[in-house]
C-alpha cells in the first residue's frame, strides 16, 4: 500500500535512457475509485496537463517511477480532466471533508493510500485540525465500500462503524 505524498513530486524516469520525463504532480481516479493514473507537471506557459495511465507504469520505486517509453506519456484529455484528482483541478479530495450517512463529521481529506499494483484506493488520510493532528497524529479510515463522492462539498462514508488507524 502506497502514500499519495510518496509519490507526489517523485521524477519519472525511462528506463533506458535514465531521462527525466517530469514529476509526478497528482494522482487520478475515475468514478469507481480506482487509480487510473499520474498527472505530471506541465513545465511550459502553453503545455497542456499531461498524464501517464497507470497500467503503462513499469514500476513505482521509493525514488522514482519508472517507463518503458516517452510514449507513455499522454496528453490530457476532456474525459481524463473529469476524473478525480487529489490536490489539482475542479474535482478534488484534498481538504474535503467526510461524513457518515448517520451525519458523523469523521474528518478532512489530507491524502490517500492505494494499492499501486491493483490500482484501488485503499484508505483516507484524515485531518481533525492542525493541533489535534499534532497532539494526537492522523486517522488513517479504511472503508469497507467505497464513499460517495458524487457531492459537490463532502464525501459521505457509509453507514457501518469507520474503520481507523493512527499515523
Amino acid at each position: 500500500m502506497r502514500k499519495s505524498q510518496d509519490v507526489i513530486g517523485l521524477p519519472v524516469v525511462h528506463v533506458k535512457t535514465g531521462k527525466r520525463m517530469g514529476d509526478v504532480k497528482d494522482l487520478l481516479f475515475d468514478e469507481e475509485q480506482r487509480l487510473r493514473g499520474l498527472l505530471l507537471e506541465c513545465g511550459g506557459w502553453i503545455r497542456s496537463g499531461r498524464f501517464i495511465p497507470v497500467e503503462r507504469i513499469r514500476a513505482f520505486g521509493v525514488d522514482a517511477v519508472i517507463l518503458d517509453s516517452e510514449a507513455d506519456i499522454f496528453p490530457l484529455s476532456r474525459g481524463q480532466k473529469a476524473w478525480m484528482s487529489l490536490l489539482t483541478g475542479e474535482r478534488k479530495l484534498k481538504g474535503r471533508p467526510i461524513l457518515s450517512q448517520c451525519g458523523q463529521a469523521l474528518g478532512t481529506v489530507e491524502g490517500v493510500y492505494f494499492r499501486e499494483e491493483m490500482g484501488i484506493l485503499s484508505g483516507y488520510e484524515l485531518s481533525d485540525g492542525f493541533f489535534n493532528d499534532l497532539r494526537e497524529g492522523r486517522k488513517i479510515y479504511r472503508p469497507q465500500v467505497p464513499l460517495v463522492w458524487e457531492g459537490e462539498d463532502v464525501l459521505i462514508a457509509p453507514a457501518q462503524p469507520p474503520v481507523y488507524g493512527v499515523q
